[in-house]
C-alpha cells in the first residue's frame, strides 16, 4: 500500500507542471493590416486596371431607338488617374457633339467614377456618378487580359458595359437586356485612343 502511494504521489508531482501550466488562450481577433498593407493590397487588386490610366480621345455612338432620334455620334475624352497613392482610380469621362457642322460642341455625356477595391466584399468596386444625380455601386469585373465589364439593374432593364483595352485603344460597348439577362442589344459603342 505504501508503494501504491508513493507511486501515486510521484506521478501527481510529475503531472502538476502541466497541470499548472497557463491554458493556451484562444486564437483571437485577426489583426487588421497596417495602413502600408492595406495600400499595398488595394494597388495590388487594382493592377489589371492600370490599363485604362491616362487621357484618351476618340469617338462614339449612340443608339437608344427610333424615338430618340435614331443614332447619335459624339466626340469623347476619358481620363483616368491614381489617386490616394495609387489605391483608387478616378474614371472622368466627356462625350460632346454638333447639331451641324457650324454649331457649337455641347455635352452629350458626362461621366465621374471611382474604382477601389472592396475588402469586405473582395471585390473592385465602381462607383459611377450621373450628370443630374445618382450613383451606381457595382463591380468591375476582370473578364480576361485587358477586358472588364460592369453593369446595373434599372426598371426596364439590365445594363452593362464592356471594356476591351489593347494596344492603346480601349473599346467599350453598352448593352440592355429586356428579358432579365438572357438577351442583349447593343446602344452604345465607343473608341478611344491614348493620347500622347
Amino acid at each position: 500500500m505504501h508503494a501504491r502511494s508513493l507511486l501515486a504521489a510521484l506521478a501527481l508531482a510529475l503531472a502538476s507542471p502541466v497541470l499548472a501550466a497557463e491554458p493556451t488562450p484562444p486564437a483571437g481577433p485577426r489583426q487588421p493590416p497596417s495602413p502600408a498593407e492595406a495600400a499595398a493590397r488595394h494597388r495590388e487588386k487594382l493592377s489589371p486596371l492600370q490599363v485604362l490610366v491616362g487621357n484618351w480621345r476618340g469617338e462614339g455612338w449612340v443608339d437608344m431607338g427610333p424615338h430618340t432620334g435614331g443614332r447619335k455620334t459624339f466626340q469623347l475624352k476619358e481620363t483616368v488617374q491614381p489617386h490616394l497613392d495609387g489605391t483608387v482610380l478616378v474614371v472622368e469621362g466627356l462625350g460632346t457633339s454638333r447639331a451641324s457642322p457650324t454649331a457649337p460642341e455641347v455635352p452629350t455625356h458626362q461621366a465621374f467614377g471611382v474604382l477601389s477595391w472592396d475588402e469586405a466584399a473582395g471585390r473592385v468596386r465602381f462607383s459611377a456618378y450621373r450628370f443630374g444625380g445618382g450613383v451606381v455601386d457595382t463591380e468591375m469585373k476582370l473578364l480576361g487580359e485587358g477586358v472588364f465589364q460592369w453593369g446595373f439593374d434599372m426598371p426596364q432593364g439590365r445594363v452593362r458595359f464592356t471594356l476591351n483595352v489593347r494596344d492603346g485603344v480601349w473599346v467599350e460597348k453598352g448593352e440592355l437586356s429586356l428579358d432579365g439577362g438572357k438577351t442583349f442589344g447593343q446602344f452604345l459603342e465607343m473608341t478611344v485612343r491614348r493620347a500622347k
